[in-house]
């Protein structure tokens, strides 16, 4: 397993599933998604693994493009999510579990939902996701920080993390600290373009448009861990989505990432899931129900709006849009109750469709139960 470095040479633009030839003019702009989806990296990197060996190696590379498919068309090659480092050390979206709320005295401060109470609604007996500090008013889920390697090990240990952020610079670390602010990661850029004709490579009327990218600050790149690939990798510079934005990617180190430790003891068989990526599957489970290649049953969930996101099939003819399929968006929470004596090591990281891809990848932590159901 490798660790693959990717930094941009200048933005880079992911877009979202919106055209850009909408009829609206105030909601034309394609707006970048950041971090990228996983088959986008897994893309761009197999097209350079394709450069450095000089042809299309099936047994290397695998033979297809669909990441939904049934089958697995990568081959031998397995993929971790792409992963941002700021200052080499890893962050991660706040989990949608840890909110933030007004005090009495006006501060604003964290806690976290846990399982309430079970109620009766549209969804049937269920344990709805509830603030442990309900003396807090106007509470909300936090988007515009991330947690450090050091923030998320809190969490998975069932505390807090310090709210308190790093002032960021380049001469200052993240290292230590547990939260950062999404502005010191990266930044939107609106460009406006004008379309060319492919024939005569000019311009043409009614071709103007804008599209919204990203600019990772210094010291913030991507890492994406690879998986069956038996040569050496060899440092290239390489086309990475839109508008074809070159990117950086070098080897960066050999064996696991800096990832927080998971907790070989839980409380009573509760356990928390954490989505490090989008998390694919066929049938949403129900509280009570099971989640496949999860032990233990769902207690209750927090999770995000669903993501959408398609893909490009570039190797079946016709050559076509991958439908849009819905997605479970990554910082999502399950709660999960299993056996008393389960061992939380023995639970997997990848769970889901399309793992070899980057899908499905979590982190495992602790909950405590506060009612007695």
């Amino acid at each position: 397993m490798i660790n693959l470095q990717i930094s941009a040479i200048d933005t880079l633009m992911f877009r979202d599933g919106r055209p850009f030839n909408q009829a609206d003019a105030g909601a034309s702009e394609a707006v970048s998604v950041f971090p990228p989806y996983p088959p986008t990296v897994v893309g761009a990197i197999r097209a350079a693994l394709w450069r450095q060996l000089g042809n299309w190696d099936k047994k290397i590379l695998g033979n297809g493009t669909n990441w939904q498919a049934t089958e697995s068309v990568l081959g031998d090659l397995c993929f971790g999510a792409p992963q941002l480092l700021c200052d080499g050390v890893p962050v991660f979206p706040v989990p949608l579990h840890i909110v933030e709320g007004n005090s009495g005295n006006g501060n604003s401060e964290l806690t976290w939902l846990s399982p309430g109470i079970t109620h009766k609604c549209d969804l049937g007996e269920v344990r709805l996701p509830e603030p442990v500090d309900a003396n807090l008013a106007g509470i909300k889920t936090i988007e515009d920080r991330w947690l450090t390697a050091v923030g998320m090990q809190e969490v998975l240990d069932g505390r807090l993390p310090d709210r308190k952020l790093v002032k960021k610079d380049i001469y200052s670390s993240v290292d230590g600290c547990h939260m950062v602010k999404r502005e010191c990661l990266w930044q939107g850029e609106s460009r406006v373009g004008i379309g060319i004709n492919p024939d005569t490579r000019t311009t043409e009327n009614a071709q103007l448009y804008m599209a919204n990218h990203a600019r990772m600050q210094d010291g913030v790149c991507l890492q994406v861990q690879m998986d069956g690939y038996k040569r050496d990798f060899r440092h290239t510079i390489q086309p990475l989505a839109g508008e074809h934005r070159m990117a950086d990617i070098t080897v960066s180190g050999i064996g696991s990432s800096q990832r927080p430790a998971i907790s070989k003891t839980l409380d009573e068989g509760r356990y928390l899931v954490i989505c490090l990526s989008p998390l694919v599957i066929d049938r949403m489970p129900k509280s009570g129900g099971n989640i496949d290649g999860l032990p233990g049953k769902v207690t209750s969930a927090c999770l995000g709006k669903p993501v959408v996101f398609g893909g490009w099939n570039s190797t079946e003819k016709p050559c076509g849009p991958i439908p849009l399929r819905q997605c479970i968006p990554a910082g999502s929470v399950w709660f999960m109750q299993g056996d008393e004596n389960i061992n939380a090591s023995a639970i997997p990281t990848r769970i889901g469709k399309a793992t070899q891809w980057g899908f499905g990848q979590v982190l495992i932590g602790k909950w405590q139960e506060r009612y007695n159901g």
